[in-house]
């Protein structure tokens, strides 16, 4: 396929922004939003994991463009072109959360209102991904569906990704009180993802019988994305099941906590990876 860049760059970024989200949600929430030796020690691994999932996605971005020094060409366009403005954005997110780590490591300090800044950074920068698809002469990717799609990603897959890290440091502290807590945290967020996406999906009813591409030759439907739907449904619902089975274990019970959201995890992630391929094969 020759647009898995584009798969590796808006997975990744999508995740490291719900990472970040979520995990903030989680610190304030559950943790109390304390500066205390413990408390940075359980936000610092979720923080560090946005940035390492950003990096990748950047990556992944250069692999996609032919020469990566036409970046700066395009971000001359900010006030017409929405990828100037995702450049810059992405630019801003990447460079606050870089601050927000460097604080973390060196000065073992998390400071809020950084993080905070990073992720409403976050959200803008997922908001000018957004626009930059749903502005296409594709009627598939033009509107709802791409908003909903993408914001459902942050929530879905970033949320087990921070829920992963927090729950095993939570846990090897016996902290099960705020394990649970952060498991409905990211369960609640998780469904809310879940509908997002089918708000999206929903949004499409109103395609049926347009032309899907708009002043382009038409093609025909690549093969096998039915195939493909069906596969990330049944993953997405494996990993919402392991997340519901740490939810709904008996008091007492001793179940390996790490190991269950690291199959949650595998499984959202890989079913949104799938899902993203059928994004992009229905507009490559």
């Amino acid at each position: 396929m020759h647009e898995f860049p584009l798969v590796i760059f808006t997975l990744f970024m999508q995740a490291s922004v719900g990472c970040l989200v979520v995990a903030l949600i989680c610190y304030f929430r559950v943790l109390g939003g304390g500066n205390d030796i413990q408390n940075v020690q359980f936000i610092k691994r979720p923080v560090l994991a946005s940035f390492v999932l950003g990096c990748v996605g950047l990556l992944g971005s250069l692999f996609h463009m032919g020469n990566p020094l036409h970046m700066f060409y395009t971000m001359l366009h900010v006030s017409t072109s929405w990828m100037s403005r995702e450049v810059w954005a992405t630019a801003i997110y990447m460079g606050l959360l870089f601050f927000s780590v460097a604080l973390l490591l060196l000065k073992q300090k998390a400071n809020a209102a950084l993080l905070v800044l990073s992720a409403i950074a976050g959200l803008m920068y997922m908001y000018a991904m957004s626009a930059l698809y749903a502005n296409t002469l594709f009627n598939l990717w033009n509107g709802l569906f791409t908003y909903a799609s993408f914001f459902g990603a942050v929530l879905l897959v970033g949320g087990v990704v921070a829920a992963l890290l927090l729950v095993g440091s939570l846990r090897r502290s016996a902290k099960e009180e705020q394990v649970q807590r952060v498991v409905k945290i990211t369960l609640g967020l998780g469904i809310m993802g879940i509908l997002l996406m089918l708000l999206g999906a929903l949004s499409l009813l109103g395609n049926i019988g347009e032309p899907i591409y708009l002043g382009m030759t038409q093609r025909e439907m690549p093969e096998g994305l039915l195939s493909l739907s069906l596969v990330r449904v049944v993953l997405i619902a494996l990993g919402i099941l392991f997340v519901g089975r740490l939810l709904c274990q008996k008091t007492g019970q001793n179940t390996n906590a790490t190991v269950v959201m690291s199959l949650a995890t595998l499984c959202i992630f890989a079913g949104e990876g799938v899902g993203r391929v059928v994004f992009f094969s229905l507009g490559g």
